[in-house]
């Protein structure tokens, strides 16, 4: 049996590879992006249709590796609310795609995350303590821009940030919740029987290189004091939402 790949350009896989690298820093440190910064750095040479399977199958080993090292610190109670209203959001995304046009609301849906980010990079914060009718509310609005832009876990991220949380729990949290999104993609595509084998090939072998990122990652993490991580998280939230207007603007050219 040949090992095939997603692509037969030798560069184009180096490329790749490269990527999952620099990515899998950005994912050790703040716990997410992996996701948006591989598919905006290899869509424009590499098929989406095979690519995000494959960034989503390596987004759930990512979680894998990095678990061990956050279960303590995971709000596991809150994050069980949050999924309650993620289950509920995401139909609703996806039906308001299938009635709308998608290159308007995927647009409105970047402009929407960036206003966000930029209200919490600001300083905007809630000191409060959060009910659980708060943390289904998160739930439900990142399910419903997972339905409707694919961008749920962004939007998670965001909530919880505004919501002022120990950053060690917010990066903790998002490893589980992006493990257990992606773990439920993984497992429909299966199913409907949809992942090709040169997605499994190339996601084993960029296991390899994205490891090495997330070893990265984890050490600058630990090395970084509480404010300066909340800045970087911030910071990567506001450029990863730029990517998004960015993709969401080229889909009208």
């Amino acid at each position: 049996m040949s090992w095939e790949l997603i692509t037969d350009n030798t560069w184009q896989i180096g490329v790749f590879f490269a990527c999952a690298f620099l990515a899998g820093i950005v994912r050790g440190c703040i716990g997410f992006g992996f996701s948006i910064l591989m598919i905006a750095s290899t869509s424009l040479f590499l098929d989406p249709v095979l690519l995000v399977p494959t960034v989503i199958m390596l987004e759930v080993a990512a979680s894998i590796h990095m678990l061990p090292s956050v279960w303590k610190e995971t709000l596991w109670r809150e994050l069980l609310w949050i999924l309650v209203g993620l289950f509920i959001g995401i139909p609703v995304g996806v039906y308001v795609l299938s009635i709308a046009p998608e290159d308007v609301l995927r647009l409105s849906a970047a402009i929407i995350i960036f206003a966000l980010t930029i209200f919490v990079l600001k300083g905007a914060s809630y000191r409060g303590n959060l009910t659980i009718g708060a943390f289904v509310l998160i739930g439900l609005v990142s399910g419903f821009f997972s339905g409707v832009a694919a961008s749920g876990g962004i939007v998670a991220a965001t909530c919880l940030s505004f919501a002022s949380l120990p950053i060690k729990q917010v990066r903790a949290t998002l490893v589980v919740y992006l493990f257990l999104t992606g773990f439920i993609f993984v497992v429909s595509a299966l199913i409907a029987e949809t992942l090709e084998l040169k997605v499994f090939h190339t996601a084993i072998l960029a296991i390899i290189p994205m490891a090495l990122g997330i070893i990265v990652g984890t050490k600058l993490f630990r090395f970084l004091d509480e404010s300066k991580l909340r800045m970087l998280i911030l910071i990567c939230l506001s450029v990863l939402s730029i990517i998004g207007m960015i993709k969401a603007l080229l889909t009208f050219l």
